[in-house]
């Protein structure tokens, strides 16, 4: 098969793949029940009434000690890892030390921050 019937081949599967697509909604529409109603036009169809305003600002203070969270968790993981290597070496214990470190400025810097208290 040469280039033309390469390029044939793709643009036959291209259009096969359209016509599936077109296909599929076509029939979806055409058997898909349609009842509108006051329910199925609210936000969430539930069957309660809505409670409130759907559109209400959310506070992130559980997303962000979450995050911590897993970074902590995650540094506190490879430090264990770390540690199991260290055989007594100054470079490894001074790796290890910086490693440290790195953790409690974070730790320090969200503290002073305010990311560690929860405020309802």
């Amino acid at each position: 098969m040469g280039p033309v019937g390469s390029l044939m081949f793709v643009i036959g599967a291209a259009v096969a793949a359209v016509a599936f697509v077109g296909v599929v909604f076509g029939v979806n529409k055409l058997l898909s029940p349609r009842l509108p109603t006051v329910e199925k036009r609210e936000p969430y169809e539930c069957g309660m009434p809505q409670a409130g305003d759907p559109h209400v600002p959310v506070r992130l203070r559980y997303a962000t000690i979450a995050v911590l969270f897993v970074i902590f968790d995650a540094e506190s993981v490879l430090l264990f890892a770390v540690a199991a290597r260290v055989r007594g070496s100054a470079l490894s214990l001074g790796a290890v030390g910086a490693f440290v470190g790195f953790l409690a400025f974070g730790l320090a810097y969200a503290w002073r921050k305010g990311a560690l208290e929860w405020r309802s």
